[in-house]
C-alpha cells in the first residue's frame, strides 16, 4: 500500500486534500476555523497529490503527560502538509500575529511527534515499514495572515529543514507551495 493510500485508510474525511484553483493549478487551503477572529491561508500550486493534516487536532496531551511551558512537549503546530510524489512534509505554525520563536519551535517539534506518531501506526498496525518514510522535512511559521499589508515573502533564515531554524514569512492571504521549502 503507498503512502497515499495508507493516510487515507488513517484519517479518513479529516485529510485535506488539493483543490483545483487559479489557473487550473492545485492548491491547499489552510483554515483556522475554531480562533477568533477565524483565517485561512491558500498554498498554491501545490503538487497534485499534496495533501495536509491539521496536527493541532491530535487529542490533548495534558491528559497523559505532565506539560510544561518551557519545554512545551504537549504543543504542536497547526498543519503538516505532505506532498507524497516529492517527499516533503511541511510543517507549519500559522498566526495572525508573530510569534516568540521558542514557541513556535516548541509548536513545530509537537507536530514532527504527530507525524512520528502516524509513522508507527503505519508500521505496527498496516505492516508498512516505509510508510513517511525519506521524507523531507521543512518549517515554516506564517504571520499576519488576512491583514491588509504587503506581503513580505523574504527568507528570514536561508534553510528551513529543522524545527530550530524555521522560516518565517509574512503571507496576508496566499503563498507558492516553492517557497516554503528553502534548501540554501
Amino acid at each position: 500500500m503507498d503512502d497515499f493510500e495508507l493516510l487515507k485508510k488513517i484519517f479518513g474525511d479529516k485529510l485535506i486534500k488539493s483543490k483545483e484553483g487559479e489557473y487550473g493549478k492545485p492548491c491547499i487551503k489552510l483554515e483556522e476555523i475554531e480562533s477568533e477572529p477565524k483565517y485561512s491561508i491558500t498554498v498554491r500550486q501545490t503538487p497534485q497529490d499534496a495533501i495536509a493534516i491539521k496536527t493541532d487536532h491530535f487529542p490533548d496531551l495534558n491528559f497523559f503527560f505532565k506539560c510544561s511551558s518551557d519545554i512545551g512537549q504537549c504543543k504542536r503546530a497547526d498543519f503538516v502538509i505532505i506532498a507524497i510524489a516529492d517527499k516533503k512534509l511541511i510543517f507549519i505554525e500559522l498566526c495572525q500575529a508573530k510569534k516568540q520563536a521558542k514557541e513556535v519551535e516548541q509548536q513545530l517539534k509537537g507536530a514532527q511527534c504527530v507525524i512520528e506518531y502516524c509513522r508507527s501506526v503505519g508500521n505496527k498496525f498496516y505492516d508498512c515499514k516505509s510508510f513517511l518514510e525519506e521524507y523531507s522535512p521543512y518549517f515554516v511559521s506564517i504571520y499576519n495572515i488576512g491583514v491588509s499589508k504587503k506581503s513580505n515573502n523574504k527568507a528570514r533564515n536561508t534553510i528551513n529543514n529543522t524545527p530550530d531554524k524555521f522560516l518565517q514569512m509574512n503571507a496576508p492571504h496566499h503563498l507558492e507551495f516553492n517557497a516554503l521549502c528553502r534548501k540554501k
